[in-house]
């Protein structure tokens, strides 16, 4: 009988090439460091923001991984991928306040989860990867489906 105990976070059958390689290690190789560490935060970014939308705790997980991919690869320096770190000047261009984009995010937690998801935005803006993991990891546990 089948095993129906899929891991979409860890070990996505997906993603699998059936020749011992999987989809990863190609964007890895064709992107180069700079390159896969931009595509995690854009990925990380995308499980963020869309969570309480789609997945919800899952997306959370996803999040979680590539955030662990981004810190294996760190070598203690900045990838300088993220132009600024404050994000009111970071999105200035588009005419709204972090807030409203955050208050937009989060509007369906709770007050500690909102604060608690703000600050991994915060700390993944900053190039702060191993606070925001630690931060998102507690967040992942205490979370309510």
């Amino acid at each position: 009988m089948e095993n129906k105990n899929i891991d979409n976070i860890n070990n996505p059958n997906h993603y699998k090439l059936g020749c011992g390689v999987e989809s990863i290690e190609i964007i890895k190789r064709v992107l180069g460091l700079k390159g896969f560490v931009a595509f995690c935060l854009g990925n990380i970014l995308k499980y963020l923001i869309r969570a309480e939308k789609k997945n919800g705790k899952e997306d959370y997980k996803k999040a979680a991984k590539y955030l662990e991919w981004v810190i294996e690869r760190d070598d203690a320096d900045k990838y300088e991928i993220i132009k600024y770190s404050n994000p009111n000047v970071l999105f200035k261009d588009l005419g709204v306040k972090w807030s409203q984009i955050i208050s937009g995010i989060a509007k369906d937690l709770n007050i500690k989860n909102a604060f608690e998801l703000d600050s991994i935005f915060r700390n993944i803006f900053s190039e702060n990867y191993e606070v925001a993991r630690d931060i998102l990891n507690d967040f992942i546990k205490e979370y309510k489906e």
